[in-house]
């Protein structure tokens, strides 16, 4: 069952832009803990993803429905790691695929 291989606790970041005297500031603000199992993806994978300019190191998983995402607005924060989103997440089976690069 997925359930069981889900052992990583990741931290999801949202991004808030504030407006101050010298400009905006970006900061991360921490939404949620979730499990999930982190993949990094093979070579052979990652020049799949060369070919459409595009740099993906990590696959993440969610069991579906614990979380909702969106590029640009969130990260994924894992240990000293952090994650950004490269694809929109897809959707299979009972599960959430997240293409992420590391930053």
């Amino acid at each position: 069952m997925l359930t069981n291989t889900l052992q990583s606790r990741v931290q999801i970041q949202l991004r808030v832009a504030t407006i101050g005297a010298t400009g905006e500031t970006i900061d991360w603000k921490p939404v949620s803990d979730r499990f999930a199992r982190i993949i990094p993806l093979r070579a052979e994978a990652r020049a799949v993803y060369q070919q459409m300019n595009t740099v993906v190191t990590h696959k993440i998983i969610f069991t579906k429905g614990t979380v909702d995402l969106n590029i640009g607005n969130n990260r994924i924060k894992h240990g000293s790691k952090t994650y950004e989103l490269v694809e929109p997440p897809q959707i299979i089976g009972n599960s959430i695929i997240i293409m992420v690069k590391e930053v």
